[in-house]
């Protein structure tokens, strides 16, 4: 559902944001632990801890204006 905006964005945002994705039936727990509820969740991470939650289906340039205002905050 996501993976072709993904797929987009990380060619897009080259080694300033690493992309991956987790399939949350095969980790229920680690799904919990983020407090994902819903699919499509994105959780970012700023030095290695979840700073924030994104949950639904975005188009590729409202994802990318978003994740432009979270790089600039930087």
């Amino acid at each position: 559902m996501m993976d072709p905006v993904l797929e987009q964005l990380e060619d897009d945002y080259g080694d300033r944001i690493k992309f991956g994705k987790l399939n949350v039936e095969d980790n229920q727990d680690l799904a919990m632990n983020y407090k994902v509820m819903s699919i499509p969740s994105l959780v970012l991470f700023r030095d290695g801890k979840a700073v924030e939650k994104v949950t639904g289906l975005y188009p590729k340039e409202k994802l990318a204006a978003y994740l432009d205002r979270k790089l600039a905050a930087e």
